[in-house]
This record gives C-alpha cells, structure tokens and sequence, in this order.
C-alpha cells in the first residue's frame, strides 16, 4: 500500500527505586549513590561501599560489585554514622535548591521508596490521563493552563507522569518546545482536524535553544556540570546530557528539529543507556487475555488499555502506537515515536515509516508487527486479534458524520434496556450515514478495541484523553469511514 500521511516510552518498573522528581529529603527514606568510601561496623570490620540511602534504622550500602545489602544503624561505628548524617543534610540542601529550581513547591517528607505518584501528580498540576492495573499517568499541556506554568524556568509544552502497579513513581517525561505543539493552532480532540501551524525551521529551532540553555542552566546551577551518552534503543537512540542525584537520573535531549526533552528516570535505568528488561511471553499473554470483558449484552472489550492523550496537535499515529506498545510490554512516548515516525510539524505521520522504524526494538523483545489491507472491514477480522487481547490500530477518515453517530449511540447506550430493539435502531441509522458518498480528508489512526455481535457494533478508542477512552460505533459506519489498514503488535 502506499504511504499515507496522517494528521495526527513506557518506562520501566523500579519497586524499590521511586522516581519521585524533586522528593523533599529526611534521614529516613532517602537513596544517594555517593562516592565509595570504607565503612567499619562496631567491631572494626572494614567494607568498601558508597552509601545508598535509609529507611527507619537500616542503612543500604552499595558494594563495589554493585551488590546492595543492608544494615542497621547500630552495626556501624560512630564515624560512620556521622558521616551518614552530613550526607543525609547535604541532600536536604539539595532538594530545597532543586524545588527552587523546578519552581514547584512538591517536597513531602516522605521516603522515595513510598513516594505516591498521585501525590507528585498533584504537586505538579497534572491531570489524570490513564488508569489500569499495570500502572497509571497523569499528564499536562502546560500551554493551556491558567496560569503561567514553568519547570526549571521554561515552560514545557507537555509534562507526563507513570506510575507502576503499586502506584509509585515510575518516570516522568517533559517536553519543551518541539515541532508537534510550538506554534500549533489545532484544538484537542477531533477539533486537531481543524489546526495547521505557524512555526518555522527559524523560530522552532530558536526556541528549542532557548529552552535547552534553560533548563541546562537550571540544572547545573544545583547539581554541576553534566555529562554526557547515548540513551534509548533502535531509531531513538540519542546523545543527551546526564545528571544524577538522589537515586535519580535527569536526561536532556535536544533532537534537531524535533524536540527538547527532559526525562527523569533511575540511575540503574540511565546506567543501562534505556534498555528495558523484556515481559516474558507467558505473562504478557496472561495479561492481555485477562484484560478482555465479556458483558452479558455481547459487548466483549478490552480494558487494560492505556490511554495518552495527544493534545493539540496532529500524533494521533505516534500516540495511538505508543498506548499499543505499552500494552504489549515494551516502553514508548509518542514524542520519540514522532521523530522516529519522522512526524510532520503540527502532525502527519507516515504509519509505514514508523512500522519500519520501531520493528527492530519491538522484535528485540520478542513481539512482532502485523499490517493487513482490507478491500471491507469485516468483524471476523478483528475479532480474532481482541480475542486475545491484542488491540488493532485502524486507519480511517474521521469525519463529521462518523464521530457524530459515535457519540450519539455511545451516550444511548447508557439508557437502553431492550438491546433487540437497539440493533435494529441503530442498523436505520448506519443505514443513513452509509447511503452518502464515501468519506475522504481527515486521516485518522485509532484503537479498535472491542465489539458486539449481536448488535454489529465495534469498539473504538481514540487518543484524544478519557472521555473518548470506548465509543461504539456500527460495524457499517466504521466501514464505510474505513481507510482499509489494520496494524497490529502482537505476543
């Protein structure tokens, strides 16, 4: 098929390393990564470690084989734990001068191995964005807030938080001035179709410096100078400037015509260049098999989706398969994706280029990509995927019409009591919008995600936040708005 062009990661799991971004610090709870040193216990024994962090009376210390282990306070002689102390206040220090510097009053006292990524969220003014077993995210386009919204001193375009299963914190990603959100004048949601943007190679690449210089000094101011690798796999590898503190790793990437973005993730993650740990076969299957719902009605859906909202602008590709990718295991953010997608500025995405350009890194994990071309969407081909709780992307042209009947019959079904009467309802209704000429404009990636049988409807999930999470919309209307493409990435 030829390629189209459409207007329109995550991160790994740390049960005992909470990347809470800026953690107010006592002597309990805190993670440091310091300098090696030899400790001595109460009876002269000599250990050559660095010192990790405390909770309660336990001291963790890192060998110089990276082994970890802990002790109690009052194994360690008393130089030892002084030592431990001035430590302990110079972090406190630091995390008052990084609060400032983030310009968020979010410290709370509490150990990074507790820190709750709802109350981060919080400090942070983001809103909900995504909720399932697996782990949660927050997010906020800072563009359109209230007030004026800044972290270290510039203002980010948008700033995501994940948490893991447990609800603690597991990265967060902010991103400055890039080529989908500067200068966009879209609207969110299905208004995207309606935007374009102003922005130029001159004034985007002017204001990624900007922000960049920012950040960079913000940083620096409080933690030195940075340092400097390659992060992230296949087509989004990079080089980005590094800081490390308190269990934490603060990485910087500028990409040329892209994006500026500042992630924070855990030193050993950083250490690891971005390389995530594969999900086993077994249990991604046994996951994805739980997360299908079978309602009495017919309706048969997946639940365990999670949702990336893609704001003003037109990523409905990179946001459509970064909710899929993490579905299936691996780590995404649609603003790599973009990049890797070789997105447009404001949007428009090629879904083959990006197909080809994430394959390696979804293949070294052991999943692999499906494209099918259908001359007419019919249930039985989708349904065997959402069977196994395999989501499928479908191309289509999102007009008026389509999401009109989608919203009406999605908010009707809420009320309906004789599901008989409903299918032959809503065949009358599909049978009107179907009788007009097939659609074209508005290229549109979303989440086919379940379907009823018995009423002939499918399941719909667009990128577009919370309220478009499922909408129902008949199998006949979804046909005749189909632009003939499923893309799948499966176990």
């Amino acid at each position: 098929m030829e390629p189209r062009t459409f207007s329109g990661i995550h991160p790994r799991k740390f049960p005992h390393v909470v990347l809470s971004l800026i953690a107010g610090i006592t002597i309990s709870g805190i993670t440091f990564g310091g300098e090696l040193r030899t400790f001595h216990n109460t009876e002269g024994k000599a250990l050559k470690a660095s010192f990790e962090g405390m909770a309660g009376d336990k001291i963790k210390l890192r060998r110089e084989d990276g082994k970890t282990f802990e002790l109690s306070k009052d194994q360690l002689c008393a130089e030892d734990l002084t030592y431990i102390a001035e430590v302990s206040s110079q972090a406190g220090d630091a995390a008052k001068k990084l609060n400032d510097a983030a310009g968020h009053k979010i410290a709370d006292g509490s150990p990074f191995s507790e820190r709750k990524a709802e109350d981060l969220a919080e400090a942070l003014h983001l809103r909900p964005e995504s909720h399932s077993k697996y782990g949660r995210s927050w997010r906020l386009y800072a563009a359109f807030s209230k007030d004026p919204y800044t972290l270290f001193g510039a203002m980010p375009y948008s700033v995501a938080l994940y948490s893991d299963p447990a609800g603690l914190v597991s990265s967060i990603s902010i991103v400055y001035a890039n080529k989908g959100d500067f200068g966009s004048t879209a609207g969110f949601g299905a208004d995207h179709f309606k935007g374009g943007t102003t922005a130029t190679a001159k004034t985007l690449g002017e204001a990624m410096t900007k922000d960049e210089e920012t950040v960079s000094a913000a940083l620096t101011a409080v933690l030195g100078e940075g340092k400097t690798q390659r992060y992230g796999e296949g087509g989004a590898r990079r080089k980005i400037t590094r800081w490390d503190w308190n269990g934490h790793a603060f990485l910087l990437s500028n990409e040329e015509d892209e994006y500026v973005g500042l992630s924070v993730v855990a030193t050993e993650y950083a250490d690891a260049g971005g390389k995530s740990e594969r999900l086993k076969d077994g249990d991604l299957k046994q996951r994805l098999q739980d997360s299908v719902v079978r309602e009495p009605n017919g309706d048969v859906y997946l639940a365990e989706i999670p949702m990336v909202d893609q704001g003003p602008k037109g990523y409905c590709v990179p946001a459509t398969f970064e909710r899929t990718m993490r579905t299936m295991g691996l780590e995404a953010d649609m603003y790599l994706l973009a990049m890797v997608g070789e997105s447009k500025a404001g949007g428009g995405t090629s879904v083959e280029k990006l197909l080809e350009n994430v394959r390696s890194q979804v293949y070294s994990k052991g999943r692999r990509t499906k494209d099918e071309s259908l001359k007419q969407l019919r249930l039985r081909d989708i349904q065997r995927y959402l069977d196994q709780g395999v989501p499928v992307m479908w191309s289509l042209h999102s007009v008026e019409a389509y999401n009109d009947i989608a919203n009406e019959l999605t908010a009707k079904r809420a009320t309906v009591s004789d599901w008989s009467a409903y299918a032959a309802e809503i065949t009358a209704k599909a049978a009107e919008v179907v009788a007009s000429p097939k659609p074209d404009g508005n290229n549109h990636i979303c989440m086919i995600i379940g379907y009823n049988e018995a009423t002939g409807e499918i399941a719909v999930s667009d990128s577009w936040g919370a309220r478009f999470e499922r909408r129902w919309v008949p199998l006949a209307v979804a046909d005749w708005a189909s632009m003939g493409s499923i893309f799948m990435i499966l176990p």
